[in-house]
């Protein structure tokens, strides 16, 4: 299967949404589609054989425009954003503009008309003016008559008929007339548009700055000329030259010079973070303070931003399980308000005194059809979905999807990996113990000299540890590592062997007291003893091991506050397990387990009516990610790691993922408001438009106070939303 995205032009409500997933759905080889209202776009999974243009044909035969069709874009590109965001809201302001002077006139020539006698001229002035704003307004009926075409109904739907009921009854009418109400309920709906669109907009504002992001044109230095070229001819490899107040254009490596460097569009981390030679630097960071020299080593679509901007528009397109109910009751909604309004007409033109029966009939029929349309029910879901998942990314949480961001705030229980996840997943070492006859320098120079060709983390830090310059370095014969035990060789004339107590035992040579002392207190610490001999006798004990975060004992500890309960699953030795988890506050240790165990252990617990999170890094954690309820992967962790996992931490910080539950939950208290805003105002708006009020006060609410109240929801729905932008 692989995935399309498809710009659609003309949709308007929740309706359309039905309209343009069934036709999608209705192609052969559609698994499965999703449109999104405010970004007006639809995702479909298809396969391979489905053509793009029979997507097309799909869209246009359910009465919709295609403006694109296309798959993984190599570069987003913010411009082409920002004009499909601003393009809707041009048309309607530039129709708003034409309406609302003839409305104006139209509503005082009839307040005029009203208390005065007036001359039958006055109809054909105000028929002539209404005919201006008919024109403003034509999207609604062109687009109720392409619904019609397919036997369905939208918002569309419910304005043209309102609207044009009003203008016919005036043409036809010798006396009373209802060019006001037409002219001022197609204002007002245009204005709620613009006004929706507007708002629709900023919705998208934190996926648009990612993008802007990506600089357009780049300097490079080739056969060591510094040039300017456009930032689609830069290649992997490409020498680029940096100065301060840059942004970072591609992911690559500091070749020379020293840099601060801000990534907190990038990670959320808001401290800047000092970069030197071999070091990476993230494409979109902002290069701070000094003029460097790197090389790229990922350009275009494979970037880190590039993945983070799909990953946010992914989950941005995406739906959330909680947007079933409004889809459902969305489908057969301007059906059932047809016949409302039909009903509504009925009873009052038989009910209401002859005078003003048709009168009253008639406004209340229109009054029904415009308060009634769906568009808030359409927006409450997704505009939440977009503005979350933006503040989740400005956080530095990605989430795969909406259906992520719903079910991480149900979690009751955490699963922390270890190593990588509650540690910096960095072997350092701790202590060392000699033998009292041993030169503890001369041992670091043999260290040092055995390990430094090594790229194994262990050596590593032993090489660090040791604290000799290269130019100290004694000179190496030879020298053969043993994957999982150790290293040996001769360093000089001596024969140097570094390795764990089974690599020594291997070779005959014995563990002596003092030696034997050290390595049980490494044990009572959690630290992993890697012993030295030199020719053939054991003179030194290192204690190494991986490092708490500095920040995971706090995190943990906000997550019981919160009443989460957390356990740390980890297949190191029980002794190392359990002091990293008691630094931590962890009591609950699953240790010595395999990456199947891990996934079994998760099983366990959501058994036992658990709704797991599992955190992790590492190859070994896909499989518990993929079993958990919320997979979660540390964003310094592995590829297949993060391709499981349901959502990402771009920060290496336990208090990344606290963050993302606050998004989460504010999100979904959002959608719920926005829901509750949505149905309560139908269920209040319907039978008050219907004429509840006439019997009991004999109070009517008015086609264009009904025009007003519409465009209202929707303002309240996406404002709700918005606030989620400064939320915390």
């Amino acid at each position: 299967m692989t995935t399309r995205t498809i710009d659609i032009a003309g949709m308007h409500c929740a309706a359309c949404i039905g309209r343009v997933e069934k036709a999608l759905v209705g192609v052969q080889g559609v698994a499965s589609a999703n449109v999104n209202l405010v970004t007006n776009r639809a995702v479909v999974e298809i396969s391979d054989q489905v053509k793009d243009e029979n997507l097309t044909r799909a869209v246009e035969s359910a009465g919709y425009t295609v403006q694109s069709v296309y798959g993984e874009q190599s570069v987003p590109d913010a411009n082409t954003l920002a004009k499909r965001i601003e393009a809707p809201a041009r048309e309607y302001r530039g129709a708003l503009l034409l309406a609302a002077p003839f409305a104006v006139a139209i509503m005082i020539i009839s307040m005029w008309a009203m208390f005065s006698h007036h001359a039958p001229w006055v109809n054909s002035l105000l028929f002539v003016l209404t005919l201006p704003v008919l024109w403003a307004g034509r999207s609604f009926f062109v687009g109720a008559y392409k619904a019609a075409l397919h036997l369905s109904a939208t918002m569309d739907t419910l304005v043209s008929i309102g609207t044009g009921a009003a203008f016919i009854a005036s043409v036809a009418a010798a006396s009373d007339v209802y060019y006001d109400s037409t002219s001022t309920i197609i204002s007002l709906v245009l204005l709620g548009k613009w006004l929706e669109v507007r708002a629709k907009g900023r919705t998208a504002e934190a996926l648009q700055s990612l993008m802007e992001l990506h600089p357009k044109v780049i300097r490079v230095r080739r056969d060591g000329i510094d040039i300017d070229v456009p930032a689609a001819d830069v290649v992997t490899g490409e020498t680029i030259v940096l100065r301060p107040g840059e942004r970072v254009p591609t992911d690559g490596v500091l070749v020379s010079g020293t840099t601060t460097t801000d990534e907190s569009m990038i990670t959320g981390e808001s401290l800047p973070v000092e970069r030197g030679p071999g070091e990476t630097l993230i494409g979109g960071s902002l290069n701070t303070t000094g003029s460097v020299i790197m090389r790229a080593t990922a350009v275009g679509s494979v970037t880190v931003l590039a993945g983070i901007i799909r990953a946010v528009e992914k989950a941005q397109s995406s739906k959330a399980p909680i947007q079933r109910l409004a889809d459902q009751i969305s489908s057969v909604f301007v059906p059932i308000v047809l016949g409302i309004a039909a009903i509504t007409f009925c009873v009052w033109f038989y009910a209401a005194p002859a005078e003003i029966a048709f009168n009253q009939a008639l406004t209340s029929a229109i009054a029904v059809l415009i308060i009634a349309c769906p568009c808030a029910l359409g927006l409450a879901t997704p505009t939440a979905i977009i503005v979350g998942s933006g503040k989740g990314a400005s956080l530095g949480v990605l989430f795969s999807n909406a259906e992520s961001i719903e079910l991480l705030q149900r979690v009751d229980t955490v699963v922390l990996d270890k190593t990588g996840t509650l540690t910096e997943g960095a072997i350092v070492v701790h202590d060392a113990a000699f033998r009292t006859t041993t030169s503890e320098e001369l041992v670091r120079r043999y260290v040092e000299a055995l390990e430094s060709g090594s790229e194994h983390p262990v050596a590593k830090s032993l090489v660090e540890w040791a604290g000799i310059t290269p130019s100290e370095r004694m000179s190496v014969v030879s020298t053969t590592t043993v994957p999982g035990k150790g290293t040996f060789g001769s360093v000089g004339e001596h024969r140097i062997r570094i390795g764990s107590e089974s690599f020594m035992e291997e070779s005959l040579l014995l563990l002596q007291a003092d030696m034997r002392k050290a390595s049980a207190q490494n044990d009572d610490h959690g630290w992993s003893s890697l012993f030295i001999s030199v020719d053939g006798v054991i003179v030194a004990c290192i204690a190494v091991a991986d490092t708490l975060r500095s920040s995971s004992a706090d995190a943990v500890a906000r997550m019981k506050t919160r009443g989460l309960t957390v356990i740390m699953a980890t297949g190191d030795r029980e002794a190392p397990a359990r002091a990293i988890a008691a630094s931590a506050g962890i009591s609950n240790v699953l240790h010595s387990v395999t990456p199947h165990a891990k996934a079994a252990a998760v099983e366990k617990l959501q058994r036992q009516g658990a709704y797991v999170a599992m955190i992790g890094d590492g190859i070994n954690d896909a499989p518990a990610l993929a079993q958990a309820n919320v997979g979660i992967a540390m964003g310094t962790g592995t590829d297949i790691a993060k391709s499981t996992a349901d959502i990402t931490l771009l920060r290496p910080d336990l208090h990344t993922f606290l963050d993302a539950i606050d998004v989460s939950r504010a999100t979904i208290k959002t959608i719920r408001q926005n829901l509750f805003f949505a149905f309560v105002y139908n269920i209040l708006g319907i039978p008050l438009a219907a004429g509840l009020l006439i019997p009991l006060t004999g109070m009517a609410l008015s086609p264009m106070i009904a025009a007003a109240a519409m465009a209202l929801s929707s303002g309240t729905v996406v404002s709700n939303s918005l606030r989620l932008r400064i939320s915390r």
